[in-house]
């Protein structure tokens, strides 16, 4: 028996070659292999991709969340600052109040206890008159520490 040869032809503006049957199909196979590798490498090259960007992602969300917080924080601390100056000022208010109040009370004891006024309640009100001289008594301090008592 005699073997039959198959080709195939190839049609295009090229210079045609003509392949026989086994010839055509393993070309075709190293096509179909090199084809299902280039395919393989994109796939594995956009995994890699959606992987890096993923952790970009990630990273810029953790980098907004701690600029967040600080920004958080910091308008914590400048709302404590603003309510402790806002403290300070209404107690030096109260103290300026208390200062004016305790000048006028001041005052007003200065105004009480003047010897004249003291004279006048004591003779008025209580009835006091002035030691006569023989209710006078009057005593001579030698020493410090002790006293001697004269006119008795």
């Amino acid at each position: 028996m005699r073997e039959v040869k198959s080709y195939v032809y190839e049609s295009g503006s090229s210079a045609h070659k003509l392949y026989t049957l086994p010839e055509y199909e393993e070309q075709q196979e190293i096509k179909r292999r090199k084809v299902e590798k280039q395919k393989r490498e994109i796939s594995h090259a956009n995994a890699r991709m959606l992987r890096h960007n993923r952790i970009r992602s990630i990273q810029l969300v953790l980098g907004i969340i701690v600029f967040g917080a600080y920004f958080c924080g910091f308008v914590y601390l400048q709302n404590g600052i603003t309510t402790g100056m806002k403290n300070i000022r209404t107690i030096q208010g109260q103290i300026s109040d208390l200062k004016a109040e305790n000048g006028a009370t001041e005052s007003r004891i200065a105004a009480q206890t003047s010897l004249s006024n003291i004279k006048k309640t004591a003779t008025k009100k209580l009835g006091m008159v002035y030691a006569s001289k023989g209710q006078i008594v009057y005593y001579n301090m030698e020493d410090e520490d002790y006293m001697i008592v004269s006119g008795e």
